[in-house]
């Protein structure tokens, strides 16, 4: 046979694998929709494959979209018992991805909380909020005087807003700050320097705006099932 031939053949048998493979999957981008359910690890969400359908469990949450957040106060198995706090890394919801908080931030036992991902990337974010205590200075000032004659500090609760970024290839995640960037974008030279040139304490937004250049110059897909197409 011809060697023109054979390579016509070739390509036409390899054709179709091309295509079944684009089609099995989609690049991660905000419209990206999960499928819903419970998901035990990072690596079950990576691969877009609830452990759990909402169909096999009973849960008592509630989320709202709109503030990326949820809460559930039990998720279990039809006919069994609650799944452990611990075991759960995140839900899906009407698409929308939510990571679960650790009980050392949330400081509470009895409900779970979630966080929802805001951007849905290589690197996905989120944001949530947490009380931290801090201590304050006052004064007590000499009314004839004006001037202070005693200080002290007195501890106060504040509302903390963290922003947070995880690593989807790896699983690791971190506070968005430089050093925990800078660890994920190893991979992109150009905006590993631009990164290292921002002073160390450089604020969320330029931080936040460098995870959006990274996702859309590093594109990531997962997996489609079937039922989804």
């Amino acid at each position: 046979m011809p060697a023109h031939r054979i390579l016509l053949l070739g390509l036409l048998f390899f054709l179709p694998l091309c295509l079944s493979a684009q089609a099995d999957s989609a690049q991660l981008k905000a419209a990206f929709r999960f499928q819903d359910g419970i998901y035990l690890s990072v690596a079950s969400f990576r691969a877009n494959r609830p452990d759990y359908l909402w169909k096999e469990v009973k849960a008592k949450l509630a989320a709202n979209a709109e503030s990326y957040r949820a809460q559930a106060e039990f998720i279990r198995p039809v006919d069994a018992a609650p799944l452990p706090n611990d075991l759960i890394w995140g839900i899906v919801l009407n698409g929308l991805p939510y990571v679960q908080l650790p009980l050392a931030i949330t400081e509470d036992s009895t409900v779970l909380h979630f966080a929802g991902m805001r951007v849905r990337g290589r690197i996905c974010y989120y944001e949530f909020e947490r009380e931290e205590e801090r201590l304050v200075e006052i004064k007590a000032y000499n009314p004839l005087t004006g001037r202070p004659f005693r200080r002290g500090n007195i501890s106060k609760q504040e509302i903390i807003n963290e922003s947070r970024i995880l690593h989807l290839p790896t699983g690791q995640q971190g506070v968005l700050d430089r050093p925990t960037l800078l660890n994920m974008i190893t991979d992109d030279t150009q905006l590993t320097r631009t990164v290292q040139e921002l002073p160390e304490n450089a604020d969320t937004e330029k931080l936040y705006k460098v995870v959006l250049i990274y996702d859309d110059r590093n594109p990531i897909f997962i997996p489609v099932p079937e039922s989804s197409k």
